[in-house]
């Protein structure tokens, strides 16, 4: 909405009419997107780390793994488990953190609109809170905590585990690991653009480190370490989407000359193609999103049309419909594909790029041969034996076998999927297509955010009729603009700013038609004056 040249008085009346997005994909809505899209949300609360892993909406987690760090002296709690197991690598955690920042970057309104802003930004500050802990000095970065080998020896909860958790792996000048570096200078930066105007002085914190993290990475160049599991196989995407999000933070050009210097490196030219999608081990995606859409250049336009072009008429797509790029955790490669693709359709307006999106989420959400949801929790149909320790809760140590059925729902985790015939084994050992991390969901949050935006009109969160989850769904309540329970001067404050064409953090749009009228305009400004001074 453009902006009013003049600030709204009680007696203006300028009505503003609440339109639905319009999108040019088939609109005929088979699925909940949004009740999808705040539970892929959810599924991070089970991968919490640290002493306040009971503090979320999954009753069924506690506190866990509270010396993290003492090896090194430090307080190395927080963060996140990677999927199955309960490892803290730095190139996954990086990359979802930044993935999930973006993700609220471009849908912010989506978030707000759903009431899924508070858990998204908690789970973000969770992120960004770990990596300062992890960031003790401008040359010391701590990126890994336990050992992969030691820890999957090990099935129960992370509550129960004793096993060893050595803080394994630290960038420094002698030890570079710029992909890890620039990647979490990335989250660190969305989390200064996001949080600015919620605490400023934590963001600057961010930013502050970002510009230094990045720096570390840029100046001592080098792979990070990931065991045999996270084998990185290169840094210039990484330091490149470093640099693009401290150009959006800072709008200091020479990140943008960095981006250019980083992909002149990688050798990308205007007739590079890109068949790939954004992931823990490739940013391009993202990166040449973004270039395209910060710089207008078509060199960036043309790598991005030929991306989605090769999406949607070249990859081995399965009988069902799925577009199958490959077989370890399909799902995480389409899901991302699909965000590139919404955040790219916001700026290029190619339906393209809608159709593609919307017909591969549809899939995941069960438009499939199976008939089934791969969103763990979703629809009637979906996984029951995701890999993952905390949700099965069985402990071998104690005689429990994993295959016995799970003890708790994993809601919102996308699994890896199926194989390229659509089939799809319910079976916890084959974690090839049944285990789930926090890189799968990252992308997956982004897609239904997007989708949810274009497509979720009318759609609301539904509640978990689980006695093991904490009540997730949003009750608007007219007047109520920020959702805390009591209306008082700060929402006529939110309504006028709002009626002003500013930018208003934290505003529920649903309360905004306090008369019910079916518009927003002075009248309701009117009768929000009303309900107060008859508090």
């Amino acid at each position: 909405m453009k902006k009013l040249a003049a600030i709204l008085t009680i007696g203006l009346f300028l009505v503003i009419q609440i339109k639905p997005l319009t999108a040019a994909a088939d609109a005929t809505q088979k699925h909940n997107y949004v009740d999808a899209f705040s539970k892929s949300i959810l599924f991070y609360e089970a991968n919490w780390c640290g002493p306040d892993a009971g503090n979320n909406r999954f009753k069924w987690r506690s506190g866990c793994h509270e010396n993290d760090g003492k090896d090194v002296g430090l307080d190395l709690t927080g963060g996140f488990h990677d999927a199955g197991d309960h490892v803290k690598f730095g190139i996954t955690q990086a990359y979802s953190a930044s993935t999930l920042g973006w993700a609220y970057y471009e849908f912010k309104d989506t978030f707000v609109k759903q009431g899924q802003d508070k858990y998204m930004l908690n789970i973000m500050k969770h992120f960004t809170d770990y990596f300062l802990k992890c960031y003790p000095d401008n040359n010391t970065f701590y990126y890994q905590c336990g050992n992969g080998d030691t820890d999957h020896s090990y099935w129960g909860p992370p509550e129960l585990q004793t096993t060893s958790r050595p803080t394994l792996f630290k960038a420094t000048p002698s030890t570079p690991a710029s992909d890890v570096c620039g990647n979490t200078a990335g989250a660190l930066a969305l989390m200064y653009l996001n949080y600015k105007d919620i605490d400023s002085a934590y963001a600057n914190k961010c930013l502050t480190a970002a510009e230094s993290l990045y720096n570390l990475g840029k100046n001592y160049k080098g792979l990070s370490q990931g065991q045999s599991y996270y084998t990185s196989s290169g840094y210039w995407d990484d330091l490149s989407w470093g640099a693009i999000w401290l150009y959006e933070a800072t709008n200091n050009n020479s990140y943008l000359s960095d981006v250019q210097s980083f992909l002149q490196s990688a050798n990308i030219n205007e007739y590079y193609q890109y068949n790939w999608t954004h992931c823990w081990d490739d940013m391009l995606g993202g990166v040449f999103v973004k270039m395209a859409q910060i710089t207008g250049d078509d060199k960036y336009k043309k790598i991005v049309d030929s991306n989605i072009d090769y999406w949607t008429n070249s990859v081995k797509t399965t009988p069902g419909g799925l577009k199958f790029r490959t077989g370890w955790g399909t799902l995480r490669y389409t899901a991302a594909e699909c965000m590139l693709a919404l955040v790219y359709y916001k700026t290029s307006n190619e339906s393209r790029a809608l159709d593609l999106a919307k017909g591969q989420i549809d899939y995941i959400l069960g438009s499939n041969p199976q008939g089934m949801s791969y969103e763990v929790g979703f629809g009637d149909k979906y996984p029951k034996f995701p890999h993952h320790r905390a949700a099965s809760g069985r402990n071998e140590t104690a005689g429990e076998k994993k295959t016995q059925p799970e003890k708790h729902i994993l809601y919102g985790a996308l699994v890896g999927g199926p194989d390229e015939s659509d089939n799809y084994q319910d079976n916890i050992e084959d974690y090839q297509h049944s285990e789930v991390a926090i890189d799968y969901n990252a992308g997956f949050v982004g897609a239904l955010a997007g989708i949810s935006n274009y497509f979720g009109q009318g759609q609301t969160v539904e509640k978990i009729n689980d006695p093991e989850v904490k009540d997730t769904t949003v009750t608007t309540v007219p007047g109520d603009l920020n959702d805390d329970g009591v209306i008082n001067g700060r929402d006529i404050m939110m309504m006028r700013q709002y009626l002003a064409g500013k930018t208003v953090n934290g505003l529920d749009k649903n309360a905004l038609d306090v008369n019910g009228d079916g518009i927003v305009n002075g009248r309701d400004l009117m009768e929000l004056i009303k309900k107060v001074s008859n508090n």
